[in-house]
């Protein structure tokens, strides 16, 4: 009797929690309250969403679908930098993000320093190898279509992050 009340409850809490998550997942990211602002990198224009408070940090791209992290209808391509107040040994992880994703950590000066490939769901953290002021995400192949590399430079408008 035991062994059985056991697997229904182990069904049970399965069933609760993935009734929970499949509307959140299929509905996407709420990225509604982040602001927005165009940066360029390697000539390229982005649109991306700026993660600049501790919450938006922490929620980023997670259970944002492919979508939305497409490139907009006029081709521009999308992303999300983290600004950060003082440059820290950042580092990021998958955790509830079901896109892959590239993943670039950049001094306060804008200087890409490394770049990474993220896998979804992977929740191993990848440290970034010196301090960083920004990290800048976008859907994977994204830096590889537009040739971003270590020492790329990322150009934030003046008065953007003001």
């Amino acid at each position: 009797m035991l062994r059985g009340v056991r697997q229904l409850s182990l069904f049970a809490l399965l069933a609760a929690c993935s009734n929970s998550l499949t509307p959140q997942i299929a509905a996407g990211s709420d990225l509604s309250g982040f602001e927005t602002a165009r940066i360029t990198i390697n000539g390229q224009e982005f649109e991306v969403w700026l993660a600049r408070t501790p919450t938006q940090r922490a929620q980023g791209f997670m259970n944002a679908t492919a979508e939305q992290l497409a490139p907009l209808e006029d081709g521009t391509p999308r992303g999300m930098l983290f600004v950060f107040q003082a440059e820290f040994f950042l580092s990021f992880f998958m955790r509830n993000t079901f896109v892959p994703l590239d993943l670039a950590y950049a001094a306060a000066d804008g200087t890409i320093f490394e770049t990474h490939n993220l896998i979804p769901l992977n929740e191993d953290p990848v440290v970034a190898g010196q301090p960083a002021l920004f990290a800048f995400e976008a859907i994977d192949g994204t830096f590889f279509d537009h040739g971003i590399v270590a020492g790329a430079q990322i150009v934030i408008p003046p008065g953007t992050l003001d």
